[in-house]
């Protein structure tokens, strides 16, 4: 099945020419067939003759709200309180459109984006996460330098979020049985995919409120001379919450000397590729770069069965993201298109 991936630009485009483009990319994937027709039997009609903002505004004002499943399930919480997309249940009206939610994922790049648009890309983001996404990533990483066998560098991100308890038993304990934090979760991802791995540097700041606290670690394998490794905490850039994705995305440009117009992959999971993509996107304006986002599938987000088992590839987890996805897209025109 042909998909609506959202592509990024060419970084070597003036920028204003770029912003139009990531706006057509938009334009694609909310035109595709699937989503219009799933807006439909959700109760919406979307204006077809709208401009492609126009139609990004009423799909995010009159519309995708209906999709924020983690706001209307308030049982969707762990034991910590915080709320989980791995807990979410269908409605009786999700389920009933359960194949099309299905055929409609596939079709906007949230199944099977699993392969880098670039051929030789510069940077490998594994991003933090739940679950066994820690590991996971790496491991996309870890596939991805394998094949292409040139200089590149891995900058693992990720908060300093407390792993829940609903995460751990069965899930990170299987690969990072002392970790606390997301964290700590990817380090020993990292060094469990690209075995074996030495940490050869640490800049460490301990502030006194934590989520204004950051941490950079080098690494080396003898055996990959030719790969840079690093994890990344970031500091908050609200000392009221911890650190966010965009956030570790804001510092890592700051801290790493990027050159203009690299290739950068962000590696996450699936059903997040789109709204990942969407939110880089921001990035690559800003900075003059290229982003791709590839993820691994959910059924390696499971090493137990039980009544969750399957729970982050229910269609209700896909509809979350879609809505997720054009809240990004909201954000971007707000913020680029005068």
């Amino acid at each position: 099945m042909e998909n609506s991936r959202i592509l990024c630009p060419d970084a070597r485009l003036p920028r204003e020419e770029r912003i139009a483009c990531v706006v057509k990319e938009f334009d694609k994937w909310i035109s595709n067939p699937y989503f219009v027709e799933l807006v439909k039997r959700f109760g919406g009609t979307m204006d077809a003759s709208a401009s492609a903002v126009d139609k990004i505004k009423w799909l995010k004002e009159e519309f995708v709200d209906i999709w924020d499943y983690r706001k209307r399930q308030k049982n969707a919480l762990t034991k910590e309180g915080e709320a989980a997309r791995w807990l979410l249940k269908n409605n009786e009206q999700v389920a009933e459109q359960k194949e099309f939610i299905y055929k409609a994922a596939e079709s906007l790049g949230l199944i099977g984006t699993d392969q880098s648009v670039f051929a030789c890309p510069d940077y490998y983001l594994p991003l933090g996460g739940a679950r066994m996404s820690n590991l996971r990533r790496c491991e996309i990483a870890k596939n991805e330098t394998d094949r292409i066998r040139k200089p590149v560098s891995v900058v693992a991100l990720a908060g300093m979020r407390p792993i829940s308890e609903s995460e751990r038993n069965g899930y990170i304990d299987t690969y990072a049985p002392e970790a606390v934090t997301e964290y700590d979760a990817i380090i020993e991802g990292m060094k469990h995919a690209f075995s074996p791995l030495k940490q050869v540097k640490e800049q460490h700041v301990e502030a006194e409120n934590p989520n204004l606290s950051y941490d950079i670690r080098e690494f080396e394998n003898e055996d990959r001379k030719e790969v840079k490794f690093y994890t990344v905490a970031a500091p908050s850039t609200v000392p009221e919450r911890r650190a966010n994705s965009a956030d570790c995305f804001k510092f890592f440009f700051e801290t790493f000397d990027i050159p203009k117009y690299a290739k950068l992959v962000n590696c996450t999971s699936q059903i997040y590729c789109t709204y990942q993509q969407v939110r880089a996107l921001f990035f690559a304006i800003d900075y003059d770069v290229e982003f791709d986002t590839i993820g691994f599938p959910f059924v390696l987000n499971n090493v137990t069965v039980d009544e969750n088992s399957h729970q982050l590839s229910e269609p209700v987890n896909y509809l979350q993201e879609m809505k997720a996805t054009i809240d990004a897209m909201y954000d971007f025109v707000n913020q680029y298109i005068r």
